[in-house]
């Protein structure tokens, strides 16, 4: 993205500059700027997919929430070369961390081994000795749940912006995104393609 400053206001010239350091990362394609009246559609899909039950644990996302508190929030279109920030999905009672989502293949590995450690999926490891007596209908209770943290962007934020931080949608707000982007003719159809929102501020003048 080659950005001139003529005819240009301060906020688009700051919101380009954002979007051309994403799209220098590796694994971002595109950066989407989403208008204002979206966040109530996406906050209200989270809270729908929060609800519901059937992977056992309820969530909290508190890495949408975060970006949706932002003044402005960019979608992030990243595809299979795109490196998920370090930040781990965990699983929390009472504040303590239970489980933890795990992407380093050796440690992995090591888990595998350890007697106290249960494999949930592909790479989310659950401490037996952490998990409360009565653990399963603490679960369904919504006393153990996934949470899903405020993320880093992976950019340093140009001068004239602040609060950059990255959020994790679920599958409905995936889905939502998609079909918002398809909308407005925007391919959507590769079956790597993955969205993220990115929240940002503009310093006050």
């Amino acid at each position: 993205m080659n950005l001139n400053c003529k005819n240009m206001s301060s906020f688009e010239y700051l919101a380009g500059s954002l979007m051309e350091r994403l799209i220098n990362v590796k694994g971002i394609i595109d950066t989407i700027l989403l208008p204002a009246e979206l966040k109530r559609e996406i906050l209200a899909s989270e809270i729908c997919e929060e609800s519901n039950t059937g992977g056992f644990f309820l969530k909290y996302n508190a890495g949408i929430r975060e970006a949706l508190k932002r003044d402005y929030v960019l979608a992030a279109l990243t595809d299979e070369n795109y490196t998920y920030p370090s930040e781990p999905v965990e699983l929390i009672y009472l504040g303590d961390t239970v489980g933890v989502e795990i992407r380093d293949k050796s440690l992995l590995e090591e888990y595998r081994k350890d007697q106290n450690a249960m494999l949930l999926g592909d790479s989310f490891v659950i401490f037996k000795d952490r998990l409360p007596s009565n653990s399963v209908r603490k679960a369904l209770a919504g006393e153990i749940k996934v949470f899903i943290p405020p993320m880093s962007v992976g950019v340093e934020a140009p001068d004239g912006i602040h609060g950059l931080v990255l959020g994790m949608p679920s599958t409905s707000t995936d889905l939502l995104l998609k079909n918002w982007l398809k909308e407005r003719g925007i391919d959507v159809s590769k079956k790597d393609l993955g969205v993220v929102l990115i929240g940002f501020n503009i310093n006050k003048s």
